[in-house]
């Protein structure tokens, strides 16, 4: 009977810098206990331009002693991030859950790293895909439990409402990061780890796969200039 967790995190490849304590990848569990083991664990080289994710899928397998037939659940970390990476990402997911028959499970990039969040009795919220002045920021409270659902946040935002702990990357727009000096509110660094994303999976719900989507903060770059193009709302055919 199929028993393995594949979790797929390259979400946020841009994030990543040398001096990170973490690489996108990939991670390979089974459920133990009432939560996941973790089996073996895969990086994806961020810098590369080729898609190297298909090889560490592979990689993980291999070293596991297993195959893709093995799978239970593959999990995908779907953003806001790198529009690229996601839609890779995504789209590999969905074609490792139809050929096997697994199930399928969408993780918000927010999740994964708030797991990685070192707890200090205080709630925090994470920013990602920075663009202009504003994030999706998503708030949690001081266990790591989402406490709203995520969305597009401006300095106004954080003035209103500070979190005690913001964690973002280094693409926080700049109002957002004076606000943050202004209300004393520290900024660190977040953690985009593929056995995050695994952890994460054992509570995701299990979806059907063509069901699988990016979390996109914002229309699509190609989107909106294609609504520029054509005057209104519609889409590009594709």
């Amino acid at each position: 009977m199929p028993r393995l967790i594949l979790a797929i995190e390259t979400s946020n490849p841009s994030a990543w810098t040398p001096g990170s304590a973490w690489r996108p990848g990939v991670a390979l569990g089974e459920r133990a206990g009432g939560g996941v083991r973790l089996i073996g664990a895969e990086p994806v080289d961020p810098s590369d331009r080729d898609d190297t994710l298909a090889q560490a899928v592979d990689r993980v397998f291999r070293v596991a002693g297993a195959s893709p037939a093995d799978l239970a659940l593959v999990a995908v970390s779907v953003g806001p991030g790198g529009f690229t990476s996601l839609r890779i990402a995504v789209a590999s997911a969905k074609m490792l859950a139809l050929t096997t028959g697994c199930g399928a499970a969408a993780v918000p990039s927010a999740d994964v790293v708030a797991r990685r969040v070192t707890p200090d009795g205080r709630p925090f919220a994470v920013a990602l895909s920075s663009k202009g002045d504003d994030a999706w920021v998503t708030r949690y409270d001081a266990q790591g439990r989402p406490v709203s659902p995520g969305g597009l946040a401006g300095a106004r935002d954080l003035r209103d409402d500070p979190p005690a702990r913001l964690i973002a990357d280094c693409f926080l727009p700049g109002s957002l990061a004076e606000a943050c000096r202004g209300l004393g509110v520290g900024v660190e660094p977040p953690v985009f780890d593929p056995a995050a994303c695994l952890e994460a999976a054992a509570d995701a719900a299990v979806i059907d796969a063509m069901a699988l989507d990016v979390v996109y903060p914002r229309p699509p770059e190609a989107v909106r200039k294609w609504q520029e193009l054509r005057g209104g709302p519609s889409v590009p055919p594709g």
